[in-house]
Order: structure tokens, then C-alpha cells, then sequence
């Protein structure tokens, strides 16, 4: 008897496909929920999905449900018959609004409370409650895999969903980070290391690791330094991204702070040194995108233009990424041009 084909694809999407993905199943009203690893920006994805869409977002934390906690309290109308009063994490069942409700860490619930969410997910009523018309659901959680506190989805509640799965991805953090302040010795550290970015290991006992939230975590650190010994850093970095990155990344600062002042390379790009050590030159590009503005970037752009290919356009890419006006300077429009010859 001839056996099935084994099929082996690749199905995880990366942030930016997510976020087109899920947009369009909230708006079509189907529940989905996102699987993923700790710390994969899940709940940050649905968030600006939500915002995007004008839609109030409402975080429910499935883990900390009970059963009843749905259906709401009872309680006993003038026909002396007992009703059910909604929770009010619940929008009006009358709201003329637009909702997106995150059933969040919902595989961490315990087996009761996924069951009875049966109800809500695929009738979009629990008891006498019904969702109002402008309300869409989602749910997001750790896999089995993960070693976090997670329950078997039922296989009820699990037909209920459209599975989606994500994956982290270099690329897409680093124009995420650029658009939303991350610190630049952070987005060049990862432009360097795209592998550190995101490093989970279930086995491993330590406690902190590399994710897209702890390198969010790293830049907010990075901001606030001032005067910290060399050991105290590589202390508080590692009870951020773990070990193995923390000494990358405490280097990676030493060679940053070490370099001569951006400045002078933007007083005479033609002429400015270039380092031969690899970091050094991340380290510098970093410098220069921190300082990029419509007033220097013709001498920036100047600058890459001497670079190795790859690094040029890694600095010139990241600074349009963060002012995307400045793909309006005569600088830049010289670079793209030559980029097509």
C-alpha cells in the first residue's frame, strides 16, 4: 500500500505577515489564536493590529479566569427569575463600537475555563450574553514546547480557532525598533548579531534569554546608564538577555564608547578613517544613525557610500527606516540611483 507524501513546509509567519493575517480575520469575524514563544511580541502585534483598525482592544487573561467568571453573577429580576449579569471585561452587548477582545495566555487556563469559552468563541454568546456586532475575537499563547504552564487545548475549543504560528525575524524588529525608539547601540548590536536576537532553549535553567521584549528591556537600560562599572553592566545585561548575550553585548558598548566622535566623519566623509575591525565599524554606523538628520545625511550617505556594500546599505536603510523623510535628500537620491546602475 502506498504511503502519503510527507509534506514539510515552513507555515510560521514572520511579524509584518501576522499582522496582515490577523487584520484580515478580525475583520472577517473569525477567531484565531497566535502560538509562539515567549516573548515573540504577540500581544504587541494584536495591539497595533487593534489600533490600526480604530477597534478598542480588550486584554482578557484567560489564566486568571473561573468558569463562572463568564457567565457573570446571577441575580433576580421583578419576575422573580434569576438572570445573569456580564462581566465587565465583556463589551455591552448593545455597543455600537468596535472591538478586539485578546483571550491572552489562553492555553495556560486550566481545562475548565477553555471549556467554557466553547460557547463564546464559536457562538459569540456565553448564557444569556452575546457579543455585540462590531466585536472580533482572538486568543494568543506559549506552546506545549515552551515550558510555560500550559493545558492541552481541548479539541472542541482547538476547532474552533484558526491556528497561526510566529516566528521571530531580524529584519522585521529591526524596522520596528527603528519606528519606535529602540536605542541605536541595540538595533546595530542585533544588525550584527540577527542570531541573538532570539535565542529560547526549553531545557536550559537560565532564566533570562534573548527575545524581541528583553532586547526592549536591554535598550530601556541602555538610556538610563550612567557610571555603571563594567561588571555591575554585564550583571544587569545578563538578567536581561542571559548570559552568553550579555557578554556580546557589554563588548559591543566597549567598542561603541571607545570610537572616535561621529562628528568628524560627518565634517569630512570622503576623508574619514574607516575601522578594519568588524564591531568597531557596526559600532560607528550605530553612531552615525544616531546622529542622522536632514542636515548631515548627504555626508552620511557620503560616508556609506566608501563602506562594504552590505554595511553601507545597512546604515543607509536604517536611518530612512527611522525618518523616512530623509529619502528626500539630494544625498540619497544620488545613493539610489547608483544602487540600479
Amino acid at each position: 500500500m502506498t504511503q502519503p507524501a510527507t509534506i514539510s513546509a515552513d507555515y510560521t509567519l514572520r511579524p509584518s505577515e501576522l499582522a496582515s493575517v490577523l487584520a484580515l480575520l478580525v475583520e472577517a469575524r473569525q477567531p484565531c489564536i497566535v502560538w509562539g514563544p515567549p516573548g515573540a511580541a504577540k500581544s504587541m502585534i494584536a495591539q497595533q493590529v487593534a489600533a490600526s483598525a480604530s477597534r478598542q482592544y480588550v486584554d482578557v487573561r484567560a489564566l486568571l479566569l473561573d468558569p463562572v467568571d463568564l457567565r457573570g453573577i446571577p441575580w433576580r429580576d421583578g419576575a422573580d427569575r434569576t438572570r445573569w449579569a456580564p462581566p465587565a471585561f465583556l463589551p455591552p452587548s448593545d455597543d455600537p463600537g468596535r472591538w478586539l477582545i485578546n483571550l491572552e495566555e489562553l492555553p495556560s487556563a486550566v481545562p475548565m475555563v477553555q471549556a467554557a469559552l466553547y460557547q463564546l468563541v464559536l457562538d459569540r454568546k456565553v448564557g444569556e450574553y452575546e457579543l455585540p456586532e462590531g466585536a472580533s475575537l482572538i486568543a494568543c499563547g506559549n506552546r506545549e514546547t515552551d515550558r510555560g504552564v500550559v493545558h492541552r487545548m481541548p479539541t472542541p475549543l482547538a476547532s474552533r480557532f484558526v491556528h497561526l504560528e510566529i516566528r521571530v525575524d531580524a529584519e522585521d524588529w529591526l524596522v520596528w525598533g527603528a519606528a519606535n525608539g529602540i536605542a541605536p547601540e541595540v538595533l546595530f548590536f542585533i544588525t550584527y548579531e540577527p542570531d541573538l536576537l532570539h535565542v529560547f532553549d526549553p531545557k536550559s535553567t537560565e532564566r533570562a534569554f534573548p527575545t524581541p521584549r528583553t532586547w526592549e528591556f536591554a535598550s530601556n537600560i541602555v538610556k538610563h546608564l550612567n557610571g555603571l562599572g563594567p561588571e555591575a553592566e554585564r550583571a544587569l545585561f545578563r538578567g536581561t538577555v542571559g548570559e552568553a548575550a550579555a557578554v556580546e553585548f557589554a563588548a559591543f558598548l566597549k567598542v561603541w564608547r571607545e570610537l572616535p566622535h561621529p562628528r568628524a566623519i560627518v565634517t569630512d566623509p570622503e576623508n574619514a578613517d574607516i575601522p578594519k575591525n568588524a564591531s568597531a565599524l557596526m559600532a560607528l554606523c550605530g553612531a552615525l544613525y544616531k546622529l542622522a538628520s536632514d542636515v548631515n545625511f548627504d555626508a552620511i550617505v557620503t560616508y556609506a557610500q566608501r563602506l562594504r556594500r552590505e554595511v553601507g546599505e545597512s546604515l543607509v536603510g536604517a536611518c530612512v527606516r527611522r525618518e523616512p523623510a530623509l529619502q528626500r535628500s539630494p544625498g540619497f537620491i544620488r545613493w539610489a540611483a547608483a544602487k540600479t546602475q
